[in-house]
């Protein structure tokens, strides 16, 4: 039977090529299966001697959780709805208030009124909707709209990926608390076609050592991932500090592929880093990795939000 090889597939908005901060990545080569600009990460290149030392040299914003106000009335977009499906704008906060409206999986330019309630764990907040009308809808179903041009452009960026690359490589589980998302914490795909697996915030400090065993999702074969995130997921995520790693901005870079490889629909409104690690000369041509690192703005500050692994497939 033929086998039907895909490469890489799909750019998030068609961004510029890649204008990345040079003291963390000078530009390079392009992966073989790559038709467009990467920048590979070069080895002895500047690494942050600690990812506690880069996150304080960070000047941070206080974090207002949906709270706007003078400085943080930033736009939104609606976050975590998989393409063909809607979020609802309801009457009043919860998911028992009536229908108001729709608003579509890659919503973007939702404001917010300022208007915001806590029910449970849960906060809803409200928006204005296309049409002007006014409606409540859950905070998790919204992140801060940050175009794809000034992501790439962003200078803060190039070493926030860098410090994730640090944290991993030293173990260093506080560094790799300090750049995750303080309000989503961390969510990780073992395949992209998997379920998240989310970590609050408080719990990464002990995620690299913990014994805390989680269901990843089924291999392609339909075997059962199960374990904890150092038996499962570490091993591969480790391939993403190798020195010939290479980075990519908003693009989905892959060496071939016997099956379709994305960005999850659910994240199309987040910007995220592919971090490719090409196979040896004399591995198999599909013994590649690519992890995405999605990158969520709060309060106008970048942090790691979620990781998603991309394989061949075999």
């Amino acid at each position: 039977m033929k086998r039907t090889v895909f490469h890489a597939v799909r750019a998030r908005s068609d961004p510029p090529l890649f204008r990345i901060l040079a003291l963390f990545f000078l530009v390079g080569g392009g992966a073989a299966s790559c038709t467009r600009g990467t920048i590979p990460i070069v080895p002895g290149g500047a690494l942050l001697p600690s990812t506690l030392t880069a996150a304080a040299g960070v000047t941070r914003t206080p974090i207002y959780f949906f709270t706007p106000g003078p400085g943080y009335q930033f736009p939104y977009a609606v976050f975590g709805i998989p393409e063909g499906s809607t979020l609802t704008m309801r009457q009043v906060a919860g998911v028992s208030g009536g229908e108001l409206g729709e608003l579509e999986f890659d919503r973007r330019g939702v404001t917010l009124t300022g208007n915001a309630t806590n029910l449970g764990s849960s906060t809803w907040v409200e928006v204005t909707g296309p049409t002007g009308t006014s409606g409540w809808v859950s905070a998790a179903n919204l992140t801060q709209d940050v175009p794809a041009d000034a992501f790439c452009a962003d200078p803060r960026v190039p070493p926030l990926i860098e410090s994730l690359r640090t944290s991993l490589a030293a173990g260093d589980a506080l560094g790799l608390q300090a750049l995750v998302d303080p309000r989503r914490g961390l969510a990780i795909r073992f395949d992209w076609w998997d379920p998240e697996v989310v970590y609050a915030p408080g719990q990464l400090s002990e995620l690299l050592t913990s014994d805390d065993s989680r269901d990843w999702g089924t291999q392609p074969s339909g075997g059962v991932i199960q374990g904890p995130f150092k038996e499962i997921v570490l091993p591969h995520l480790s391939e993403a500090i190798q020195p010939d790693v290479v980075a990519a901005c908003n693009q989905t870079v892959t060496g071939p592929i016997l099956r379709e490889a994305r960005w999850p629909s659910e994240y199309t409104n987040l910007n995220y880093y592919a971090l490719y690690n090409p196979t040896d000369s004399a591995e198999s041509e599909y013994a590649w990795s690519t992890w995405l690192v999605g990158v969520e703005y709060v309060d106008n500050q970048p942090y790691i939000s979620h990781l998603v692994l991309l394989r061949a497939g075999i």
